[in-house]
C-alpha cells in the first residue's frame, strides 16, 4: 500500500486516536494531510470505509510478522517461542496507537468487520499450532490445537493488563515465563495423555482462514504492488508515474474489498492498457488475466 492512501491511512488512525472515531470528520482528516475532502472520497467510500481498512493494513502487518517468525531458521526450539512471546509485544508497541483506537471505541460490527477479526483470530491460532509443533515436535500434534488456545489465552491476559495501563512487564521475563509454563502445560499433556476438547475439525477452520486470506486475491495485490515496482523503474515524468499509481491504488482498493466492484476493476484495467510502455506491457496483461479469472 503506498502513495496517498497509506497517508490517508496513517493520518486517520493518528487523528482517531486523539480525537476518537466518532470525534474525528472527513473533513479532519483531509485538512490534516492538505487536501481535499473530496479527494478523500477518492479512496474511501465513508469513514467506516476507512476505518476497514486501516483495521486490515494493521492486521496484514501483524499477520506478515508472524509468518517471518515462523519461517525463521537461525533460532533453536527452546528460542523460538519465547521469542514468539516478545513479537507479540514488540507489535503491540509498533502498534500502540491502533491498539488505543480499538479498545477506546465501541464499533458497530457489521458482518464485514465481524468476519475480519474472526478470521484474523483464527489465523493467528492457526500459527500458533504450527509454531507448538515446530518447538515439541510431531508427539505433540493431537494436543497442539488445545495448546495453542491456552498459550493465546495467557498472551491476551497478560497484554490486556498492559493495553489498560495498569501494568508495566519486563518483556524478557515475561518471555522465559511463558515458555517455562508452556514447557509444563504441553509436557504434562503428552504424558498422562490428557483429553483432546480441539481436535481435527478445529484445526481445518483454522487451515481455512488462513487459506482463504492467501487466495487469489493476494496474488493480485503481489502483481499489483510488482507493477509499482516496474514503473517507479520505468523513469517516467512525475506526473505520469503519479497518474499510473492512483490507478493502481484503486484497483488494490477494490481487492482488499470483501465484493470487489467489477465496474471499477474493469475501467482501471482499461487506463492500464492505454499506458504506452512496453516495459510493463506484459505485466499489464498478466494482472489482467489473473483478474479475469477471478471475477
Amino acid at each position: 500500500m503506498e502513495g496517498k492512501k497509506q497517508k490517508i491511512i496513517q493520518s486517520a488512525i493518528k487523528c482517531f486516536s486523539e480525537k476518537g472515531y466518532r470525534g474525528t470528520s472527513i473533513q479532519d482528516i483531509a485538512d490534516s494531510i492538505g487536501i481535499a475532502k473530496g479527494s478523500l472520497y477518492f479512496y474511501f467510500k465513508s469513514k467506516e470505509d476507512l476505518l476497514m481498512s486501516i483495521i486490515k493494513y494493521y492486521l496484514k502487518n501483524i499477520n506478515d510478522e508472524f509468518i517471518e517468525l515462523i519461517e525463521r531458521g537461525d533460532l533453536s526450539s527452546e528460542d523460538l517461542l519465547r521469542e514468539h512471546v516478545i513479537t507479540i509485544y514488540r507489535m503491540y508497541d509498533k502498534h500502540k496507537s491502533f491498539f488505543s483506537l480499538l479498545m477506546q471505541e465501541r464499533f458497530e460490527v457489521n458482518a464485514e468487520m465481524h468476519e475480519l477479526v474472526v478470521g484474523a483470530r483464527r489465523q493467528g491460532l492457526y500459527y500458533t499450532h504450527q509454531l507448538i509443533i515446530r518447538v515439541y515436535g510431531e508427539r505433540v500434534r493431537p494436543y497442539a490445537c488445545d495448546a495453542a488456545v491456552i498459550f493465546q489465552a495467557v498472551m491476551d491476559g497478560y497484554l490486556g493488563l498492559i493495553m489498560m495501563g495498569n501494568e508495566t512487564i519486563d518483556t524478557e521475563r515475561l518471555a522465559s515465563y511463558v515458555r517455562e509454563r508452556t514447557d509444563a502445560l504441553v509436557y504434562q499433556m503428552m504424558e498422562t495423555k490428557a483429553d483432546i476438547i480441539l481436535g481435527e475439525e478445529t484445526l481445518e477452520q483454522w487451515s481455512a482462514s488462513v487459506t482463504a486470506s492467501q487466495g487469489g486475491k493476494t496474488d493480485i495485490l503481489l502483481e499489483i504492488d510488482a507493477l509499482k515496482k516496474a514503473v517507479d523503474q520505468a523513469g517516467l515524468p512525475e506526473e505520469e508515474l503519479e497518474e499510473i499509481h492512483t490507478t493502481l491504488e484503486v484497483l488494490a482498493a477494490e481487492f482488499e474489498k470483501s465484493e470487489p466492484q467489477p465496474v471499477v476493476i474493469k475501467g482501471m484495467l482499461s487506463l492500464l492498457r492505454s499506458i504506452n510502455l512496453a516495459k510493463i506491457k506484459k505485466q499489464v496483461v498478466k494482472l489482467e488475466s489473473q483478474v479475469l479469472e477471478l471475477l
